[in-house]
């Protein structure tokens, strides 16, 4: 039996947005539900960035799927070099979720000084 993976998704790769539609994952992931963590979004122009931590709530869907080739084509997609992190805008994180469970996701790995926080935690309603 092969592993299942969950990814939280909070920004181009929730249903209906610019990267799950060009990445296929309609084909390819099964959608879960909504979800929730405990975050920070910020506002990087064209998609947003997530900062873990503290008591703010971000908003997001999960998605599921069996084959592990799927981590490549997402890690490109997501700026995400596991094998040189330093270099890569985002990192693939394992997370807890809000209400119980555990997940994958894309924390943004550069500084967010003098990025405006997206205090709803809802990117999709902000696009």
């Amino acid at each position: 039996m092969s592993e299942r993976f969950r990814l939280f998704v909070y920004g181009h790769l929730r249903r209906g947005q610019v990267g799950y539609e060009r990445l296929g994952l309609a084909q390819s992931t099964q959608w879960l539900g909504e979800g929730q963590i405990h975050g920070r979004l910020y506002d990087l122009g064209d998609y947003p960035g997530l900062m873990l931590g503290g008591e703010n709530i971000v908003h997001g869907e999960l998605i599921a799927f069996d084959d592990s080739r799927l981590w490549a084509l997402l890690d490109q997609y997501e700026d995400c070099d596991p094998g040189n992190p330093e270099a890569s805008e985002y990192q693939r994180t394992e997370i807890d979720l809000i209400g119980g469970g555990r997940a994958w996701t894309y924390v943004y790995t550069r500084p967010v000084g003098d990025l405006t926080l997206i205090a709803s935690g809802r990117w999709f309603a902000s696009s």
